[in-house]
């Protein structure tokens, strides 16, 4: 049976608390990552953020409603967009993060008991872990891969 160590990423991405949205968003998008571990300075993990949880911050954003007048476009609430954007761009990892005590997992723990878990804690980035060391981590592509290769051809 497929093991956490069979299938997680041995080189995870990490950041620390203080990591601006603004990187976050960069290093997802050109590492082409799902997922970062927050880690203080001696590499404890704090929570992870993912892609999700920086989709869920951006429905957030209010978009001011606009009255078409003739041809003038007149935004309402135009003070609270800029305000709203203001605060975004304020954010760091600590305010993105789903805080601690993460969801993990041991390198033992069988692929069944991984899915499992992804599934019923609706979970998309799984640090895997032996004691207080993070050794990787697995996404929910890492378990299809590993599903679709134990199916027979």
């Amino acid at each position: 049976m497929l093991k956490a160590r069979d299938i997680m990423n041995a080189k995870p991405a990490y950041c620390d608390l203080d990591t601006p949205l603004s990187e976050i968003a960069r290093r997802f998008a050109d590492e082409g990552i799902s997922g970062l571990l927050v880690v203080n300075e001696d590499k404890r993990l704090l929570g992870v953020i993912t892609e999700s949880d920086l989709i869920d911050q951006q429905a957030r954003l209010h978009v001011p409603t606009a009255i078409a007048i003739f041809d003038m476009v007149i935004p309402l609430g135009e003070g609270r967009f800029e305000r709203e954007l203001e605060r975004m761009q304020a954010l760091t990892a600590g305010d993105l993060m789903t805080g601690g005590p993460a969801t993990t997992v041991s390198i033992d723990a069988g692929l069944n008991d991984i899915a499992a878990l992804m599934h019923d804690g609706d979970v998309h980035c799984l640090p895997v872990v032996n004691g207080d060391n993070i050794e990787g981590v697995i996404t929910q592509h890492d378990v299809i891969r590993a599903l679709a290769r134990r199916q027979p051809q």
